[in-house]
Order: structure tokens, then sequence, then C-alpha cells
């Protein structure tokens, strides 16, 4: 008698999960299945699990109930000193990645502010008189001489271990880095976004720009609250799948929305987009995307 196996199959899998839940099971010795749609998360009437994302805890100066781990990396810090400053001061932990304490040291141009309490990298572009100073101011020096692996990704690594240790709770990890100049570096960047859940868990990561705030929308139901301001000057914002296509993504909120669409380079990306009118944007994905968005000036 051939054995019976019920494979619940959330909406949120691809055809290619789909299939080797099902090799799995044919290698078991199962023969018949019956294959079940759980559209919910605790059934069939369960509504869906839905991510809230507020950008504007991360930029506005005054918000101290936002709490976060910062990173400087080795790229130019060209983001308004004001905003910069007040999320030194704000963060829960700051980590300066190998060159970034150079720019670091430099933008504070004698200013008074907490050593870094992390100085991780392969220590191959920091200057010798920086690591000294803020050696004596305290910082902890982290060499991180493995080369299979960015200054970006190391460091979330030891992020991630002083949160244990020190039982941080954390709402977010910001890491400072412009997305413009070598490609390469850009790509690597993105690539750690993609990497970060597997290293910090369920805290998020965002990228941190002059002129924008990037990260990543895991498979399923998403809620972004981009506020009547950014809505008003006509940001753009983007939605890019990489490195692997994703099969179905549906927003609402965007001027040119997506209807169940697929999302794949040589195919349909999201660039150039703006925002409906509604202050609101829901993103529903079938696998991870990178979201980023404006940060307009008054200029712009």
């Amino acid at each position: 008698m051939n054995t019976a196996i019920w494979v619940f199959i959330r909406t949120y899998l691809t055809h290619s999960k789909v299939r080797m839940l099902l090799r799995n099971a044919i290698k078991n010795g199962m023969y018949f299945f019956q294959v079940v749609l759980d559209i919910g998360t605790h059934g069939m009437n369960a509504p869906p699990v839905v991510n809230h994302w507020n950008p504007h805890d991360i930029l506005d100066v005054g918000n101290v109930s936002f709490r976060f781990g910062l990173l400087v990396l080795n790229q130019p810090i060209n983001i308004e000193r004001e905003l910069m400053f007040s999320l030194w001061n704000r963060a829960s932990l700051r980590v300066t990645v190998d060159g970034g304490t150079n720019r670091w040291f430099r933008f504070l141009q004698g200013g008074n502010c907490v050593a870094p309490e992390l100085i991780t990298g392969d220590m191959d572009s920091i200057k010798q008189n920086v690591l000294t100073h803020f050696k004596r101011e305290g910082s902890q020096i982290i060499p991180t001489p493995n080369q299979n692996e960015t200054d970006f990704t190391k460091a979330l690594r030891h992020v991630h271990g002083h949160i244990i240790s020190k039982n941080l709770q954390l709402d977010g990890i910001i890491a400072v880095c412009e997305t413009s100049g070598r490609l390469d570096q850009i790509l690597a960047n993105l690539n750690t976004l993609y990497k970060a859940k597997d290293i910090v868990g369920n805290v998020p990561v965002y990228q941190l720009a002059k002129n924008s705030l990037s990260w990543l929308l895991a498979a399923g139901s998403h809620q972004i609250n981009v506020g009547d301001a950014t809505v008003k000057k006509g940001c753009w914002c983007s939605l890019v799948a990489l490195g692997a296509g994703v099969e179905r993504v549906t927003t609402t909120g965007l001027k040119w929305n997506l209807d169940d669409r697929v999302m794949e380079f040589g195919g349909t990306i999201s660039t150039s987009n703006t925002y409906s009118g509604d202050p609101v944007v829901t993103v529903k994905t079938s696998g991870s995307l990178v979201w980023s968005m404006g940060l307009c000036d008054d200029d712009t």
C-alpha cells in the first residue's frame, strides 16, 4: 500500500522548492502525494504576517526610541553632519571598519565624540596614528584577516557576537556606505545584505548613503511607511531582485505598481519608480528584493 504524505506549500515557495520537497519524499519511499495550498500562517483563514518598516525612525535626529548599531565602512561619509552625529550619538553600538576609521577620524574634525566600541577589518587601510588614537580612547581592536569575506560581512559577525555578549536589543543595524564609485564594492555591499540574516538573525541591516536608504525585503508581506513629505517631494524608489529571480511581486502605493509580476535580471526590475500619492507602500513578494528609496533634500 502506498504511503501518503501531505505536503503543505506556502504561497511564497518557489516551484524549485516544491520540486525539492517532492523529490525528498520520493527518496523516502512516499509515492502518493496530496498537495495542499496553505495561504495563511496558522490556517486557511489566518491573515498573513506583515512586516512594518518606518525608515524615518532612522532619519529623525530626535528619535531616541529606535535602537540600532552603526557601522562606518571605508567609503566617503557624505551624510549631512547633523544627521551623522545624531546617528553616532544615538547608536547603542558604534563600529568603524578598517579604513572607515580614518574617514570617521577626519569627519570629526577635532570634534568630541565617544570612540567606537569596536574597530574591525583586515587592517590594511587604517592609519597607525588613527588606530593608536582610538585604542587609547578605549576602542576594542579586532583584526579580521580572512580574505574569503568582505570587511563589511566580517564586521557583522563581530557585531552579532557583541550583541549576544552584551545582551543588546536592537531594532536594526545601519551601515554608512555610499552607493557610488566602484561597482564591485557596491555589489559586495548588497551581497552582504543577502547574507546578513544568517549572521545577525532577524535584526535588519540598512545601507545609508547621502541620497538613499536601502534594505532587503524577504519573502512575505511588507508595509513601508514612507511618509507624506517623501511623497510630496516626488522622491525615487526601486525594487530589484538580485542573484535569483522572484516569481511573484505585487505592490501598492507606487506610481508604477507591479501586479503578480516576475522580477529578475534580464526581465523586469523596478527602477526610477516613485509614489502614487499614498504615504504607505505595500509589497508582497515570493522572494527577496532590495528596496531602495531616495532621500530627497529641499532642492530636489
